[in-house]
């Protein structure tokens, strides 16, 4: 049976990590095996290993000591982590403004710690409020420690990627197919575009679906719940119902903590 070893802890390239975080693709964040994996004396290099039961008979397992760091960056570079957020790889490295976004952070870093016990959420608030870097961080969190599946998508970005798809004579599914069955999904900007038809159809297929497999689901949105606004504003603010119409809101609350987050433009400045 093959030795049981751990990865180098004073590799001084990798802090004992056995990888490394990259942007140098400029579209999304990758993640790099450390020499001290991919050399691994135990797999040669190749991740498994031939083991053999009180029978005698041999079977192929993922390495013992490097397997499981491969397997995390692997669903990391799955995930299609914007290659901005690269660097948010803990929640807690944003400097809070306010209590609101305090009881967010704090809600985020307990949904990685105690996954898969905590309900997804649904961070909503005006642009600049670092949502996105939250759920990001939650993710990157969630790939690189537990090596769970997860996958990012900007939803205007997807509506184009259907539509490029579409003239490609491309299923639908085949795009849809992969966010509908990750085992974590964030969908960023929901709400963002014009909100037909077309576009509700497409939400509908992801929410339902997922929310029909108790699927975690992780979504910010720049709209907030109509509930969370006072009654004389509710008539003539937009808000998510408006925008995603009131079935997949309804499913949306069910299936996530809502978080409105409120406070001053990151972007902007202090």
């Amino acid at each position: 049976m093959a030795r049981r070893r751990h990865i180098a802890t004073g590799c001084r390239t990798c802090s004992g990590r056995g990888y490394m975080i990259s942007t140098e693709n400029d579209q999304y964040a990758r993640a790099q095996l450390c020499g001290c994996v991919s050399e691994c004396a135990d797999c040669g290099g190749s991740g498994t290993v031939f083991l053999e039961n009180e029978r005698g008979y041999r079977y192929l397992e993922r390495c013992g000591t490097c397997g499981v760091v491969r397997l995390k960056v692997r669903r990391y570079n799955n995930a299609k982590i914007p290659s901005k957020f690269a660097g948010v790889l803990q929640s807690d490295d944003i400097d809070p403004r306010g209590q609101s976004q305090l009881d967010a952070m704090t809600y985020v870093k307990s949904f990685v710690d105690k996954y898969p016990e905590e309900k997804g959420f649904l961070l909503m608030g005006g642009p600049g409020l670092a949502k996105t870097r939250l759920a990001v961080g939650a993710i990157a969190e969630l790939t690189l420690q537990k090596a769970v599946e997860c996958v990012f998508t900007d939803f205007f970005f997807l509506l184009g990627d259907l539509r490029e798809a579409y003239s490609a004579g491309i299923p639908e599914n085949e795009i849809i197919g992969p966010l509908i069955n990750a085992e974590i999904l964030v969908i960023d900007e929901m709400g963002k575009g014009r909100s037909s038809e077309w576009e509700q159809n497409i939400l509908d297929q992801l929410i339902s679906k997922r929310y029909n497999s108790s699927k975690k689901t992780l979504v910010t949105t720049n709209y907030v719940a109509r509930d969370s606004l006072p009654k004389k504003s509710r008539n003539n603010t937009e808000v998510l119902e408006d925008r995603v119409g009131e079935r997949i809101a309804s499913r949306l609350y069910e299936m996530c903590a809502p978080l409105f987050i409120e406070g001053s433009d990151y972007r902007k400045g202090d």
